[in-house]
């Protein structure tokens, strides 16, 4: 045990039991010396108490591990190459641990300045530190192809900031490998910089750190759609739903107005956030794709097969039209927690002859609106968003 830990826990062993509360004002000069802040704070707030000695405790040990391990690399220059990536491996996970602890106090206003040196290379996922910045603190969610993690950036730490997080993808070990990979991600990026929009996921940066390339995107507070209609049995056509219906019609709108296609939406890539808007996420890792093509932007096949149009299962070009068929499946969850064909996938409920069930209380235009957007062809489908939008409305 390290010197310093145990002469913390010795003092605190021995430090005298905070006198009764009648008699608190006359006994709290009689505190011994070596424990008077750990007592003061004590006879005012046990859970004060136990933070103070808490925090105390973790930076001890992380003092005193990183000193163990900044001694062994002192005259590290005639060292084996292994043992050296050991040694920095270490402490990177120790720097890790520090910004992740030092995020929460900034998070709950008691931030501070940091001056942290060069970190090193984390194979672990989590206390990984990628670009010498982002720390990853949690994992927030897997898609087909990337995972989301919560990550500590490091500059707004040293700030003292109150946000000191933000949301990292990364793709999964077989697409990172994937020669167009890195293009694909950067390309993801840059259009959702372009889309700027409230209810489009904002997107701060695009980089690569070593063989892994990652998105920094705002971390979002509340619940992807999938989760909401799982967990709140209520929320199917609830105002909160036609809110949500709203926001997508807005945000998706927005990207078919500047010729991007989205090609993956499903309820698992629509967030509520805690002050009940909708983000749309994921454009498009899944599918890097503008109205027309884009030459530079390689893509990736993955689609949810409940949401594709039948044009998407067979291979055929993108278009603004299969967004608009899942958008038709997503209002009948939102409003019914039903899928318009029983989640089969469209080739199958065409095949079927599968027809959408009307949902009660819409208008008569809303109703034509929704059963065009779910139409087999393609040709019959509101051409964007937007036409959608105005179909629904009646206009």
């Amino acid at each position: 045990m390290p010197y310093d830990l145990a002469m913390l826990l010795f003092q605190e062993a021995t430090r005298p039991e905070p006198a009764p509360p009648a008699a608190a004002q006359g006994a709290s000069t009689g505190a011994s010396s070596g424990a008077s802040t750990g007592a003061s704070a004590g006879a005012e707030s046990p859970a004060g108490e136990g933070e103070t000695l808490r925090g105390r405790v973790d930076a001890v040990v992380l003092s005193a591990l990183l000193g163990q391990f900044k001694d062994l690399r002192k005259g590290g220059e005639a060292r084996a190459r292994q043992n050296q990536r050991q040694l920095d491996d270490a402490l990177a996970s120790f720097r890790g641990a520090r910004l992740r602890r030092d995020a929460r106090s900034s998070a709950d206003g008691n931030g501070r300045p940091l001056v942290l040196g060069r970190s090193g290379r984390e194979e672990n996922r989590i206390g990984q530190i990628l670009r010498d910045r982002f720390v990853l603190d949690a994992e927030l969610g897997r898609g087909g192809m990337g995972v989301v993690y919560r990550a500590v950036d490091r500059r707004r730490v040293e700030a003292a900031g109150s946000r000191p997080y933000v949301a990292v993808k990364l793709l999964h070990g077989d697409f990172g490998a994937h020669p167009d990979a890195l293009r694909s991600m950067e390309a993801e990026a840059r259009r959702t910089q372009d889309l700027s929009h409230p209810n489009i996921v904002a997107v701060h940066d695009f980089d690569r750190d070593g063989a892994n390339p990652f998105i920094v995107m705002e971390l979002l507070e509340g619940s992807s759609l999938d989760v909401r209609l799982k967990d709140d049995a209520a929320f199917a056509g609830s105002p909160a739903a036609w809110h949500a219906i709203r926001d997508m019609f807005a945000g998706l709108g927005h990207a078919h107005a500047q010729g991007v296609i989205h090609a993956d939406l499903k309820l698992g890539n629509l967030f509520l956030c805690a002050d009940g808007r909708l983000k749309i996420l994921d454009f498009g890792i899944a599918s890097a794709a503008r109205t027309g093509g884009d030459r530079d932007a390689p893509t990736f096949d993955a689609v949810t097969p409940t949401y594709a149009s039948p044009q998407q299962l067979r291979g055929e070009p993108r278009d603004p039209r299969d967004d608009v068929y899942a958008f038709g499946c997503i209002i009948h969850l939102l409003l019914t927690r039903r899928h318009p064909f029983g989640r089969v996938p469209a080739t199958d409920a065409m095949a079927r002859g599968l027809v959408p069930p009307v949902i009660a209380g819409l208008t008569a235009p809303m109703q034509a609106a929704l059963a065009a957007a779910l139409s087999f062809d393609q040709g019959q489908r509101p051409a964007d968003a937007v036409a959608f939008l105005g179909a629904f409305q009646g206009r």
